[in-house]
């Protein structure tokens, strides 16, 4: 079995398994009933250890489970070990594509050394054949000449054989003579050389060519490849190139070289340089969301070659870090906010969610955000896992830390920034306190400065981070019994140089003292409805409703219905608490709005 076969077998186990979950949950209410009513016996029970149905003479130690439950990890670990051997398929086929990668770059060079040695003894053939032939026509051309030679030669000699009678006929004549003197000052010679000249062949060029066979040309500049998608991690990136023509390599020298902002005071001697056999490399121990610069050279045993284009590669940046704090949520949606994690920018960001409770994997992903936060939208009454990954050219970072989200409810904290200087506010961001009296002056000029910013001293108040979406958001404030407070919304660009309801972009209900009792007001641009409470509300609750266009306010603990805005909200509002004397205010939120408050 290869491992495309196992693969396509876990998807069809996978599938198997996700229809039969949908069973069971189709089931799970009958089931339960059916149970409910019989007693309970042996043969609804399963043992975990022995892996069989729990009988009464069972081991008391070992793990006796009902039989739904029992089922149920089951799956869960058949699901677990389908996605650990889901990985190691993955890591094999890595494997046997790096493999196949080298396999290929050994035969590409094994057939360029093949080529070469059949080229080069071809070349050798063609030029001793051609001198052969050269020679061979030499020689005929020196034979001929020779024999022309030799023939003019039998002929001057035979005319020299004449000639010689001649002389001894006429020496015989003089010999007989008495003048013996005249015979001596004859002189006789030959008038044609027998000597023959040996040819010569110069087999020089030859020689050379035989001895130019393990001579190879140096190579020329290798090609860097682009970066491939997914071809990297926080700390490696994986390296390519190729060559254009059939060279012959030894190995190749790849140099590496950070880029940083201060380009212009880099040298050639900051870059690293590895000695590599293949045509990639796996470059480790970078930094994570960097940009690199790479290129390499050829060499074989005639030389080295040019160096090739530069290229730029970038390692996956590191997982960014959601802001707890900051993440707010409703029953519809939740904003999600988080901190980059990287000294570079990153291109976008990745959103993953999946549900808690059906512990399954990634069922959605939002992708390309530009920012570092977005508004997700969600189905009510759910938990979700909510994760963020960073991407560039190089890849996608690993998961953050995972973020829970439950839309039961509207959950915000409270804006630290917004607090007027004079305000505590707790570091889970759900609590105020004012303990000092507001006519104490600013004790520096940074004080005074934020002071005038924020909130002027007659209104110390602080902003809460409600999500921007229209729809219903309810939650609770805890008072203290003298506490003089304002709890109510207000615009985001509500003038802070007023008091809070005292102006058309505010609304709030206010409880102050006074000699003879507590007094509570409910107030919008500077008016409030002539409202009596009996009862003093500790834990109000703040029922805000866009499409309805109200703003409700409840004794939380009494369930009894205080006071109602009626009116169009026609931008974002935002929770707004106040303390006009020294107390206390806690904030409660992700709260379920009660029935009595959704039913009227």
């Amino acid at each position: 079995m290869d491992v495309y076969e196992m693969r396509g077998r876990l998807q069809v186990i996978a599938e198997e398994m996700a229809v039969s979950e949908d069973e069971d949950g189709e089931g799970d209410e009958e089931a339960f009933v059916m149970v409910s009513k019989r007693p309970s016996t042996s043969s609804s029970s399963f043992c975990r250890d022995c892996a069989t149905p729990a009988h009464s003479g069972h081991p008391p130690n070992h793990r006796v489970l009902p039989l739904q439950e029992a089922a149920q990890d089951m799956k869960t670990e058949l699901s677990q070990s389908c996605s650990k051997l889901t990985e190691k398929i993955t890591q094999m086929e890595n494997f046997a594509s790096n493999l196949e990668e080298i396999f290929i770059t050994v035969e590409e060079n094994f057939g360029r050394q093949e080529q070469n040695l059949e080229q080069h003894y071809s070349d050798v053939l063609q030029t001793l054949s051609q001198r052969n032939s050269e020679n061979s026509a030499a020689l005929q051309d020196q034979k001929k000449q020779k024999l022309e030679a030799l023939y003019g030669q039998l002929l001057a000699c035979g005319r020299l054989l004449d000639t010689s009678k001649d002389l001894i006929e006429s020496a015989q004549e003089l010999h007989r003579c008495q003048n013996k003197h005249a015979f001596l000052q004859v002189e006789l010679k030959a008038g044609v050389s027998i000597d023959f000249t040996t040819p010569t062949a110069d087999l020089s060029a030859v020689k050379q060519m035989m001895e130019s066979i393990n001579v190879v040309p140096a190579p020329s500049a290798p090609v860097m490849n682009p970066q491939v998608v997914n071809s990297a991690t926080t700390s490696s990136l994986r390296v390519c190139w190729s060559l254009f023509s059939d060279d012959t390599v030894d190995f190749y020298q790849l140099y590496c070289r950070q880029i940083s902002e201060d380009i212009t005071t880099e040298t050639e001697q900051d870059a690293s340089v590895r000695r590599v056999k293949e045509t990639h490399y796996v470059v480790t121990d970078l930094l994570p969301n960097a940009q690199y610069e790479f290129w390499v050279t050829a060499t074989n045993t005639t030389g080295i070659s040019p160096a090739s284009e530069r290229a730029v590669y970038m390692t996956v940046p590191s997982p960014p870090v959601i802001k707890l704090q900051e993440s707010v949520s409703c029953l519809e949606a939740a904003l999600i906010r988080w901190d980059s994690g990287n000294t570079n920018p990153v291109e976008s960001y990745t959103l993953e969610l999946s549900e808690a409770d059906n512990h399954s994997s990634v069922t959605e992903s939002i992708v390309a955000i530009p920012t570092c936060e977005c508004l997700v939208q969600l189905q009510p009454w759910k938990r979700y896992i909510i994760n963020i990954r960073a991407v560039n050219i190089g890849g996608a970072s690993e998961r953050s830390q995972p973020i829970t989200i439950s839309t039961t409810g509207t959950l915000f904290h409270l804006l630290k920034e917004t607090a007027h200087p004079s305000l505590s506010v707790s570091p889970d961001g759900f609590t105020i306190a004012l303990w000092r009296s507001r006519s104490v002056m600013c004790t520096s000029m940074t004080e005074m400065y934020l002071s005038c910013l924020c909130w002027v001293c007659s209104c110390v108040a602080v902003l809460g981070d409600l999500i921007p979406v229209r729809g219903q958001h309810y939650w609770e404030v805890e008072v203290d019994e003298w506490a003089e407070y304002r709890v109510g919304v207000a615009y985001e660009d509500t003038q802070r140089t007023s008091y809070l309801g005292a102006n058309a972009t505010s609304w709030c209900m206010r409880h102050l003292l006074t000699p003879s009792r507590h007094k509570y007001e409910f107030l919008h641009n500077g008016w409030s409805a002539d409202v009596r409470i009996t009862v003093q509300p500790f834990r109000i609750g703040v029922f805000l409703d866009y499409e309805r266009g109200t703003l409700s306010f409840y004794n939380a603990l009494l369930q009894q219905h205080l006071y109602t805005f009626s009116c169009c909200f026609h931008h974002y509002v935002l929770p707004c608490f106040a303390l006009d004397k020294p107390g206390a205010l806690t904030l409660h939120t992700g709260l379920t709005a009660p029935k009595y408050i959704t039913h009227t």
